[in-house]
């Protein structure tokens, strides 16, 4: 949980760098969404890996993440100009993320040594991850359907105002984590 702060303040400056080159100057924020998934992949591999329980587990999540950084890295320096590249990127690596949390819950399921799982810091991570990049999954590999028949919801389109919605979600997660580990921290002295 060390690295959670850090995490969300290089996210923060990160989309508000995006914002300033997108609205401000007009340019494209392709390279910085392509660094933005790199590091989100990097750290929710880490957090699972360093959850994971079992070698089999930490090995599949090591893989998984090493061609999701791949495929964004190869994209980045080969393929920036294309923006549905991008996409497809980030479809690939919500699927990976999504499938690697769903993996660990259904590790925590079958451990029965846990006990409530929900007051465990791990789970509400985990849910966060799983819902918030299999929606964002969702919508991207229907970007083109979203654009071409302008679907939009209160004047945003769909591929925008999905994302901030479940961005709430997983950084509400996020945050009830942090506050389980607090009261664990609290426990324990």
């Amino acid at each position: 949980m060390r690295w959670v702060l850090p995490f969300l303040i290089f996210i923060f400056l990160s989309e508000l760098y995006a914002k300033y080159i997108g609205h401000c100057l007009g340019g494209t924020t392709i390279k910085s969404n392509y660094i933005i998934g790199i590091i989100e992949s990097i750290f929710y591999g880490y957090v699972f890996y360093t959850l994971g329980r079992s070698s089999l587990l930490r090995k599949l999540i090591r893989g998984m993440i090493i061609v999701s950084v791949f495929c964004y890295v190869v994209s980045l320096f080969f393929f920036s100009s294309n923006p549905y590249l991008l996409y497809i990127n980030l479809v690939v690596s919500g699927l990976i993320l999504s499938f690697i949390s769903l993996v660990y819950l259904y590790s925590r399921f079958l451990d029965d040594n846990s006990g409530s799982l929900i007051e465990e810091p791990e789970f509400w991570i985990a849910f966060g991850v799983s819902i918030f990049f299999s929606g964002v999954c969702i919508v991207f590999s229907l970007h083109d359907t979203i654009v071409k028949n302008d679907l939009s919801i209160h004047g945003l389109k769909l591929h925008h105002f999905v994302p901030r919605v479940l961005s709430v979600i997983l950084y509400l997660s996020i945050s009830i984590a942090i506050i389980q580990c607090k009261k664990k921290t609290r426990i324990s002295l």
